[in-house]
């Protein structure tokens, strides 16, 4: 009888460590560090000259462009910002949001696995379904480096 206890308490316990979402455990001597960014000016960036429309709000795009040519690719207008693609890498991205939307707060951090591009969203005082433009210029990141894009829709 003891025993049957045990091992449904055993089991049970494995159970819940295993339902515990799992994030990436970095190696010692890994520090998570903030990463500069640079303003982009004279550059009127709208969501609608970027790529496709994003189809329904569980989806975003995100891009890591390293070339002018890249980015014109990706834009359907004519304004098209200065930057210098020796020493920069522009992390673009759009969504769909119920709320009129706008960008919160953004922050570029990176670790030694990876940077990653947290982005948070704010809802606006109209119910109009509306596509949000975000994007950070920061120093050159090196092909094949992984970039993660996260973002956190209004509450």
């Amino acid at each position: 009888m003891m025993n049957n206890y045990l091992l449904t308490l055993a089991a049970g316990s494995l159970l819940l460590l295993g339902s515990c979402s799992k994030e990436e455990v970095l190696p010692q001597g890994c520090p998570i560090q903030e990463v500069p960014t640079t303003a982009i000016t004279g550059w009127d960036a709208s969501p609608y000259c970027f790529a496709t429309p994003v189809a329904d709000m569980s989806l975003t795009q995100s891009y890591v462009v390293n070339s002018a040519s890249e980015l014109q690719a990706f834009n359907h207008c004519s304004s098209v910002p200065n930057i210098d693609f020796a020493r920069y890498t522009l992390l673009i991205g759009k969504t769909k949001t119920a709320a009129c939307s706008s960008v919160k707060t953004q922050l570029v951090t990176r670790s030694c696995i990876q940077y990653t591009y947290k982005v948070e969203l704010a809802a606006g005082l109209c119910q109009a379904s509306t596509e949000v433009l975000y994007y950070a210029l920061v120093p050159k990141v090196a092909d094949g480096e992984k970039v993660v894009f996260e973002v956190v829709p209004p509450s």
